[in-house]
C-alpha cells in the first residue's frame, strides 16, 4: 500500500488489494464509455466541460464521492485535468511495476528446482 500525492492531499492506493482493483478497473471501464460519448464538434467550452467531467467523474468512482472537486478543484480547466491524471497514471504504473517486481522475487524464492 502506498500513498499517491496531489498538491496537498493524500490517498492510499494499494494494487495488489482486490477492492482496489475492481474500482480502479470500474473506474476505467465507465470513463472508457464517458470518453467515447463526448461530443468533438461544437463550442469549445462544452466540449471542455464535457472532458473535464470525465476525469472528476474518474476520481469520484476510484476515491469516493467529491474526491474529482477535492483534487482538481470547483473550476473546470482540461490542463489541470490532464496533469492531475498523469500524476495518477504514472503513479499506479510505478506500483503495478513495484508489485510485480516483489511477487516475481516471492516465486523465485520459493520455485522448486527440478534436479536433473
Amino acid at each position: 500500500m502506498s500513498q499517491w500525492k496531489w498538491n496537498d492531499m493524500e490517498f492510499e492506493v494499494d494494487m495488489e488489494d482486490v477492492e482496489f482493483q475492481q474500482k480502479l478497473e470500474d473506474a476505467y471501464d465507465k470513463m472508457e464509455e464517458e470518453e467515447k460519448n463526448l461530443s468533438k464538434v461544437g463550442r469549445a467550452s462544452e466540449i471542455t466541460l464535457g472532458y473535464c467531467n470525465m476525469f472528476y467523474n474518474f476520481f469520484d468512482r476510484v476515491f469516493g464521492s467529491g474526491t474529482g472537486e477535492k483534487l482538481l478543484g470547483a473550476k473546470k480547466n482540461a490542463r489541470i485535468c490532464d496533469e492531475c491524471y498523469g500524476s495518477f497514471f504514472d503513479f499506479i504504473r510505478l506500483e503495478v511495476e513495484k508489485s510485480n517486481k516483489r511477487r516475481m522475487q516471492c516465486a523465485q524464492k520459493y520455485k522448486v528446482k527440478s534436479k536433473r
